[in-house]
């Protein structure tokens, strides 16, 4: 093969139009009285300073339907039958699928070839890139079914930035020399792999929340986010050794105020779904090996392969939800190194 150099450049785009999605169409109507949304959001007080406004009769529900205190008078219970308030009354959720979503990709590639030259071939790949959708997946529910646009922005898919390597070079040791020598020691090839990626949305919907009570009220068929102030902060503070596990800085994040209670965007939170990122990624795969000849037609061939060659930690999964015990700590991470030997015959 002719020695060769080839750099290139070029832009790729992508949109996608009319994309398939779930949505429930059956929740309460978003004009629904605050006190029924209270009682379904909130029946029992969880959210410190709550007092559902409640029947005050015991026993029985009102009208077999609002909450009333129980018999001792304590707390309230929710809804008991919340189906009457929905928009198809009687009915409990129903899902529709549509063609309502739009997406787009845009990407910026640029890249390095190199063929047999030097004793070297391998290339390297830089892309600059950003896809933004309301859902990514076929038929993904959507968080809000009463904004789409609650969940616009980057998605799953998206990794903002990416570098990858890879190569094959002929050691140069021995390579002319003769005889024994040459046919052991000489002739030996590395190849690898590197990649750097930035990382990718730890969840499809974004934060989530863990709480005792829904800001929302509206009994069901959506996905709320906590409320975030600003940008989030990457603290990085992950140490076995030490106990430390903080991949972001928590105290951001806040829960939703309700609804009932005067809370923006009808109890929904403010944070995107592309608030959090996943950790970005570095890895390094390595290969030696080498062909001892035996016939014309027949070789030996000995492989030694290292994954993850520098053995360092590369975090994976964390913990999105809001108000859990592990929030903003990693949960996971790639696979330490791993390295194996081996060797075929080829007849």
């Amino acid at each position: 093969m002719k020695p060769s150099l080839i750099w290139v450049v070029q832009y790729v785009g992508n949109l996608a139009w009319h994309q398939n999605i779930e949505r429930n169409i059956n929740n309460f109507p978003l004009n629904e009285d605050m006190n029924v949304r209270c009682d379904a959001g909130d029946g029992n007080d969880k959210y410190t300073g709550d007092v559902c406004p409640a029947s005050t009769l015991t026993g029985t529900a009102l009208n077999g339907n609002q909450a009333p205190k129980n018999a001792a008078g304590g707390a309230p219970t929710q809804l008991a039958i919340s189906n009457l308030y929905r928009a198809y009354a009687g009915w409990g959720t129903i899902n529709q699928e549509e063609n309502t979503t739009n997406g787009n990709y845009n990407g910026f590639q640029t890249g390095l070839r190199v063929q047999n030259k030097w004793g070297l071939s391998g290339e390297i790949d830089y892309t600059w890139s950003h896809e933004i959708d309301i859902t990514t997946y076929d038929l993904g529910p959507v968080s809000n079914p009463f904004n789409l646009k609650y969940d616009k922005g980057s998605g799953a898919l998206d990794r903002r930035q990416m570098l990858n390597a890879n190569y094959v070079y002929n050691l140069p040791f021995f390579a002319k020399s003769a005889g024994l020598v040459k046919s052991v020691l000489g002739g030996w090839e590395l190849a690898g792999t590197v990649i750097d990626e930035t990382g990718v949305l730890p969840a499809n919907q974004g934060p989530g929340l863990s709480i005792s009570y829904d800001p929302v009220g509206l009994d069901g068929g959506y996905t709320n986010r906590p409320n975030v102030n600003g940008r989030v902060h990457y603290t990085k503070k992950y140490s076995p050794a030490s106990g430390q596990n903080e991949w972001f800085d928590i105290s951001q994040f806040s829960a939703p105020i309700p609804a009932w209670l005067g809370g923006p965007n009808q109890g929904f939170g403010n944070a995107r779904k592309d608030a959090i990122i996943g950790p970005n990624r570095v890895n390094f795969t390595t290969s030696l090996y080498k062909s001892f000849a035996m016939t014309e037609r027949a070789h030996v061939e000995l492989r030694f392969e290292s994954f993850n060659t520098f053995n360092h930690f590369e975090p994976n999964g964390m913990n999105v939800s809001y108000n859990a015990s592990q929030f903003g700590q990693i949960t996971s991470a790639w696979d330490p190194r791993v390295m194996e030997l081996g060797g075929k015959f080829v007849f």
